[in-house]
């Protein structure tokens, strides 16, 4: 069964000369990065950081990921990457992205990453117990 999330988190981050490409944009597998980015913000600040899970025999792996380009960023753009888990599963976790510049609101690139945990012998596994705890009171019927 899976279960709808609420909630939000936002990271910020300064668009880099070196992510720009010879068009002065943003190039488009920065936008990944940035979501990785939230995504581990958001993991340490709901739960641990990557590094403990790790360390206890889990991993968290993307086994979709999903883009959509509005418009574009530039080279010294402050960026608001918003993350928001979407739903969860025995073994699996979705989250949905939104990048904004600062104090905008409409989004230069959506989309979503859904992850599944393996254990250290690259087995699909449940999501941690600790986890999965949080995840149980936060969760709302959807």
């Amino acid at each position: 069964m899976e279960r709808r999330l609420e909630g939000s988190q936002t990271t910020t981050v300064r668009v880099r000369y070196s992510e720009v490409d010879r068009m002065g944009l943003l190039y488009h597998v920065i936008y990944l990065e940035y979501f990785e980015l939230a995504r581990s913000d958001w993991v340490r600040n709901f739960w641990k950081p990557y590094k403990e899970i790790e360390d206890s025999g889990y991993t968290l792996v993307v086994i979709e990921a999903r883009l959509n380009y509005h418009k574009p960023a530039y080279y010294d753009d402050l960026l608001n990457i918003i993350i928001r888990p979407t739903g969860w599963g025995s073994s699996r976790i979705t989250f949905e992205y939104k990048i904004c510049r600062d104090n905008e609101s409409e989004p230069l690139c959506s989309g979503s990453t859904s992850h599944c945990f393996i254990d250290n012998r690259n087995k699909v596994t449940r999501i941690p117990e600790g986890l999965k705890e949080k995840l149980n009171a936060i969760d709302s019927p959807s």
